[in-house]
């Protein structure tokens, strides 16, 4: 990584590291209508969660490196150390949801619970675990990644850079905008339809969009990296990503207090589908304010990079983290104060554990390196 190009990527993770600590927050299940503050909160952390995510995934692809790679990466990053925090954490429930001591756990396997994570594996299903307690709630984002890997072969051809390709990007692009709009109204349209609902439901766990966001994330790499396009506009894009952010998230919360604040207290968060336009302004907004964002070189640069190489360890860990810990301090949600204590508190625990965790990560492709070399090897002779 060369001494000029670190600062702008370190913007970029810091984004990152801002998304995964949104994401802790809208966890934590505190948007409480009675308390604006912590609803504002709330609002603007939705508008920084996991789409921004593929975005960024999107900004980093590579259109000439291998398939293979990339396969090989979300193995060793994403699946391999999902699968290992899921088993760990299915061993130790009875203790993490206050259902049983430490002892217990370790007196022998948990089998039930491990066929349960099996069963969340075969179905990418990860909403169903025990009563009263599921810390798997967020494993729906990694098999949605590891689909939009395996259309990486697609997204090759999308994002070559050469004429043809760019004429099939910008049609993915406006016909992917046109196809959400359209299926937006259709979900106002026809919301009390159980049948199309649950049609709806089979096209929003496609990878449809996630992959619409990568493409677009790398069109935003593109004209980034246009000679000169960087030097001109990144102040502007800065504060002007900052104002859609607020802005955007603002808007929303505005929504919701008015509209979808039913009499019991809870929230319609239909309001997200209904105002589809804003929701998507303001995550750009945000991602594009942390694209321009120059956080500087030397040891801040150095510590946003080694944080944020672990916020999917992070994000995986969280929800078992936070479960506990909550049953621990008993800190108050409903207040603004103790909503973003607990949110951090929650994150720097959870990224103490993902340092460790990355270290499956690397033994995993130490393994694949190993079993590549005498191929390699062969196939050079």
């Amino acid at each position: 990584m060369s001494a000029a190009k670190a600062p702008r990527e370190a913007g970029i993770e810091l984004g990152r590291i801002y998304c995964c600590f949104c994401v802790v927050l809208i966890h934590l299940n505190a948007f409480y209508p009675s308390q604006p503050d912590v609803s504002w909160a709330w609002s603007l952390a939705k508008c920084a969660a996991t789409p921004v995510f593929f975005l960024i995934a999107g900004f980093f692809f590579a259109a000439d490196k291998p398939f293979g790679m990339y396969m090989r990466r979300i193995t060793a990053r994403v699946m391999v150390p999902l699968a290992a925090v899921m088993l760990v954490i299915a061993q130790f429930t009875p203790w993490l949801s206050g259902k049983g001591s430490l002892l217990d756990c370790l007196k022998g396997p948990n089998l039930e619970n491990f066929l349960v994570v099996g069963r969340i594996f075969l179905t990418t299903w990860p909403y169903d675990f025990v009563e009263g307690y599921n810390p798997f709630l967020s494993a729906w984002f990694s098999f949605a990644l590891f689909i939009c890997y395996l259309f990486i072969p697609f997204l090759k051809i999308v994002c070559a850079g050469d004429p043809k390709s760019r004429r099939l990007k910008r049609y993915v692009l406006w016909a992917g905008a046109a196809f959400f709009v359209l299926r937006v109204s259709l979900r106002i349209s026809f919301q009390d339809s159980y049948a199309f609902q649950h049609l709806d439901w089979w096209l929003s766990q496609k990878p449809f969009y996630w992959l619409w966001l990568m493409t677009l994330g790398h069109e935003i790499r593109t004209v980034w990296d246009r000679p000169g396009f960087r030097e001109k506009w990144r102040r502007k894009i800065m504060w002007g990503g900052l104002a859609a952010y607020l802005g955007g998230g603002t808007f929303l919360f505005f929504v919701t207090m008015a509209f979808n604040v039913a009499p019991d207290g809870n929230v319609n968060q239909i309001y997200f589908e209904r105002e589809f336009a804003p929701y998507l302004f303001a995550q750009l907004g945000m991602f594009m304010l942390f694209v321009a964002l120059d956080p500087g070189r030397g040891l801040v640069s150095k510590a946003i990079l080694f944080v944020a190489d672990k916020t999917f360890y992070t994000y995986i860990i969280h929800e078992a983290v936070y479960h506990k810990l909550l049953a621990v301090t008993g800190s108050d949600l409903t207040r603004l104060r103790g909503y973003l204590g607990f949110g951090v508190l929650t994150f720097a625990v959870s990224t103490g554990i993902a340092v460790f965790l990355k270290r499956i990560e690397k033994a995993v492709l130490a393994f694949i390196a190993s079993r590549r070399r005498p191929s390699e090897a062969q196939g050079s002779a």
